[in-house]
């Protein structure tokens, strides 16, 4: 498979980036830099070229504007990614969004950045290949223009109101799953699954208390727990509950197939 190269710009040892540079470095060679600076210093020099540049910014307005004008007049063909951190969530309501074009959270990046760079790297179209001045509208498009991952087998689903365990249940038939929805305490229905799914909102009080019921009684079948803009702490306590992984809502369903496939392959093993 051919290497990409990949300029990493950030604080990337925080709690919530500790995932994505291991992705990163299973899929090409990677040069970690602090500062805007001196990614300024070794692009113009062209000590660095990059076919990926990842931006993973903490907090609002770590990186400016400017900033991301600056390596996209330098590196006009470099793919900049922004990678968002939990203090993040509110900037497209803030007035100021991150002015990456292409912009990902913490929690969508496992389930999504694996797929995207092994298209890259593979000279096909992911979302992430379009042009930079392609719209959020036209990457969600080429998305759903590919045919999602066939799987079998059983799928559990624990949700509170009829229309999402609907909507998940069409969502894992589309691509060859069975389902049955459980409702507490009633888990026997999941016998034989091969993963289940736990639609949840904060994770507190009584929803935790259910999480660790679901996951105790469904033993080493692999639990996706469903959250509203998880923060790392949310993460890990659905970690500690259980969970095999942890996607944020609204929900991709690339990346639920994409953890329906990992997690009913190769079992419970953690987000």
């Amino acid at each position: 498979m051919p290497e990409i190269t990949i300029l990493l710009l950030g604080e990337t040892d925080r709690p919530e980036f500790c995932d994505f540079r291991s992705t990163l470095e299973s899929l090409g060679r990677v040069s970690r830099i602090n500062d805007v600076e001196r990614a300024i210093v070794v692009l113009e020099t062209g000590e660095i070229t990059a076919d990926v540049i990842v931006i993973a910014q903490a907090f609002p307005r770590q990186f400016s504007h400017q900033d991301i004008d600056r390596l996209r007049r330098l590196a006009p063909l470099s793919r900049i990614l922004g990678l968002l951190g939990s203090w993040c969530e509110g900037e497209t309501r803030s007035g100021q969004p991150f002015p990456a074009a292409i912009r990902i959270y913490w929690h969508q990046w496992r389930a999504r950045a694996e797929r995207e760079l092994r298209r890259l790297i593979q000279s096909q179209c992911p979302s992430w290949g379009l042009p930079v001045t392609a719209t959020e509208e036209e990457r969600l498009l080429v998305s759903a223009a590919q045919a999602p991952p066939r799987g079998h087998g059983l799928v559990a689903i624990h949700a509170g109101g009829f229309a999402m365990g609907d909507w998940l249940s069409e969502a894992c038939r589309t691509c060859g799953y069975s389902t049955a929805w459980l409702r507490p305490p009633h888990y026997t229905h999941a016998e034989g699954a091969v993963a289940a799914i736990f639609d949840g909102s904060d994770l507190r009080g009584e929803e935790l208390e259910q999480l660790r019921s679901l996951t105790n009684a469904l033993g080493r079948t692999p639990v996706i727990v469903l959250l509203d803009f998880p923060r790392i702490e949310d993460e890990r306590r659905a970690i500690s509950a259980g969970a095999a992984a942890v996607l944020s809502k609204p929900l991709n369903l690339d990346d639920l197939y994409w953890q329906l496939e990992r997690v009913s392959k190769y079992g419970s093993t953690g987000s």
